[in-house]
């Protein structure tokens, strides 16, 4: 473990050791009912599938028997999304002739072969450089 130098500005250490300990407590209620939440969740969704009328957009809606904070009703809302799939596409436009038209064969940049040539000579680190630019972001933690 690398050895930490102090920070060279003076920190209070009473107010920060209180936000410290203010920031965990709220981390951990956050995360416990976040779980909590979840759980519930699941719990309403499977009772609303279960008990719930379709709608036709395939929504499933439950009626509560009272308003419970403004909601009368609890939804199972339908979701439709599609995802390309490459191998069965590129069959059928195989088999149907159309592989020409419609897939384009886009340049990539075949990282091994750059350091290759960065080794041999044909790019300096700077090309490198200006190819794979740097940017450095901060996750906050905490380490026990």
């Amino acid at each position: 473990m690398p050895k930490i130098e102090p920070a060279t500005r003076k920190i209070s250490v009473n107010p920060m050791l209180k936000k410290v300990r203010e920031y965990l407590a709220f981390k951990k209620k956050i995360d416990d009912m976040s779980s909590q939440q979840k759980a519930i969740r699941d719990d309403l969704m499977e009772i609303v599938q279960e008990h719930g009328v379709e709608d036709d957009k395939g929504h499933i809606w439950l009626p509560l028997p009272e308003e419970v904070e403004g909601v009368t009703q609890l939804q199972a809302q339908r979701k439709v999304s599609s995802k390309l799939d490459m191998d069965a596409a590129v069959a059928i436009l195989a088999t149907k002739g159309l592989a020409d038209r419609c897939i384009k064969t886009l340049p990539t940049v075949d990282e091994d072969e750059v350091m290759a040539c960065l080794y041999d000579g044909l790019l300096t680190e700077g090309d490198v450089d200006k190819m794979f630019p740097k940017t450095v972001t901060y996750a906050f933690y905490t380490k026990k």
